[in-house]
């Protein structure tokens, strides 16, 4: 491998002669001697990256040829090729994951109707986030919740008693965890409470917290070390907070 060679490899990748097969069987034949030829950063950003999508690292290879190629004064005329099927590969990818997350939705509605009738906003914010690696969790018993306040000698508020009827819990990435399983007890400067979950109110990682004998939803906000007051009770924090957190998310 010569500079001359480089070159001529180069103009093919640039020009829209290659396909991304010969582009990454070229680069894995010649590697070694590429690395000693470019230098370091060159080299990186020539390099075919290893990704999900066929046309995103011949794509992104072209673009660093044509700097090479411009730095050496070598005339050449870019092809459009990759870039075009790159953003076809790029819309295509996008439909499939629409598609998936309206089943997704699709099936959370028709598995909850009883989320839905009682918790009408919040679930149609949720319905609209869902993510395929969410998870919503089936109801839990009377059983599973008595239990679970027994390991935590809390019981919990009424209406947090009624979230738990309908499902066990919720795990969304866009940072609202609520799960009986989950649920745990925590001392905070002295005073005691049960984390029913987080909610990324302010920073990752807010906890939700609720304090024996009461209704009254509280947050940490750990980034400022405080516990905080969120709203009166269970219904509030799903149809008005956490609801339109979701909405803007």
């Amino acid at each position: 491998m010569d500079k001359e060679s480089l070159t001529e490899k180069l103009l093919d990748l640039v020009e829209g002669r290659e396909t991304p097969e010969s582009w990454r069987n070229w680069w894995d034949e010649h590697e070694t001697e590429l690395e000693a030829l470019l230098s370091r950063g060159e080299f990186l950003k020539l390099k075919p990256c290893r990704h999900g999508f066929q046309w995103v690292p011949v794509f992104g290879s072209q673009k660093r040829a044509i700097a090479i190629l411009e730095k050496s004064g070598t005339a050449f005329e870019a092809s459009n090729l990759y870039q075009e099927r790159y953003l076809a590969e790029l819309d295509a990818f996008c439909k499939e994951q629409e598609r998936v997350q309206r089943e997704k939705q699709k099936e959370f509605k028709a598995n909850n109707p009883e989320l839905f009738g009682r918790y009408l906003k919040f679930s149609k914010a949720l319905a609209k986030v869902l993510d395929p690696s969410d998870e919503i969790k089936p109801a839990a018993t009377e059983e599973q919740i008595g239990n679970q306040e027994s390991v935590l000698d809390f019981t919990l508020p009424s209406q947090v008693r009624e979230f738990f009827l309908l499902t066990a819990g919720i795990n969304v990435s866009t940072g609202v965890i609520v799960e009986l399983s989950g649920t745990f007890n925590l001392t905070i400067h002295g005073e005691r409470y049960c984390v029913l979950g987080e909610f990324w109110k302010e920073a990752d990682g807010d906890q939700l917290l609720l304090r024996p004998g009461e209704e009254t939803i509280w947050y940490y906000a750990h980034e400022q070390d405080k516990v905080k007051r969120l709203c009166n009770d269970m219904a509030e924090l799903l149809e008005k907070k956490l609801a339109r957190y979701l909405n803007e998310h």
